[in-house]
């Protein structure tokens, strides 16, 4: 009983030192392609005809209180668009979240509230993930070339997929919205390290995202 209970263990143990390897060495690849790609100051960053806004809900699912992912990114995007650096704005989100929510129609009142020309959004509702989201702006929106806006764990992310899924991108950039500071965060950041395993996976399998229509 104790050999098989320390076999068990030992078992358990090599198991787990070998995912948090593999996870590690995904996050260190990715972060190390996007060197260079991601801005956090808007004079640095090159201008580009597009940006690709990664969809979020206004509210956490959890309490329903102010997402601030949702806040910061929209201030990103305002930056970028006064200060000339994008002319246009893909939204790229769910147009039916889990909550029922429509992420790509909020940003985009949220944004012409800050007065960006709704002329100059185009509103992407099947962006389930972000697979989708960098797939879809590549190969039904015909747009190879744009600086993605989302948080900056997000955006590493959103560089890799886009330039490792044979999509003919080219000159990918990204500015890098401000992170959320609050509790329920912490469970999108600890998400976010098997997300990055994930892409991965989805690049050998040659994942296609849920849909190819348009909104």
């Amino acid at each position: 009983m104790k050999r098989t209970l320390k076999i068990l263990l030992w078992t358990a143990g090599i198991a787990a030192t070998v995912c948090i390897l593999i996870m590690c060495i995904c996050n260190l690849v990715i972060v190390n392609n996007a060197t260079g790609k991601a801005f956090s100051e808007i004079e640095n960053i090159p201008p580009a005809e597009y940006g690709l806004l990664l969809g979020t809900t206004p509210q956490t699912r959890i309490g329903r209180k102010q997402n601030y992912f949702f806040t910061f990114r929209i201030d990103a995007t305002e930056k970028l668009y006064k200060a000339g650096k994008i002319r246009k704005i893909l939204i790229s989100g769910d147009e039916n979240s889990l909550d029922g929510v429509n992420e790509v129609v909020c940003m985009r009142d949220s944004l012409v509230k800050h007065g960006v020309s709704p002329s100059d959004i185009i509103l992407d509702g099947k962006g389930y993930r972000t697979l989708d989201s960098v797939v879809r702006a590549a190969k039904v929106y015909g747009i190879r070339s744009f600086i993605v806006i989302s948080q900056q764990f997000h955006n590493e992310r959103a560089i890799y997929l886009a330039e490792h899924m044979n999509l003919g991108t080219h000159h990918i950039a990204a500015f890098n919205a401000a992170d959320a500071r609050f509790t329920v965060a912490i469970v999108t950041y600890i998400r976010e390290y098997f997300a990055r395993v994930k892409v991965f996976v989805d690049i050998f399998t040659h994942k296609e995202p849920a849909s190819y229509t348009r909104t």
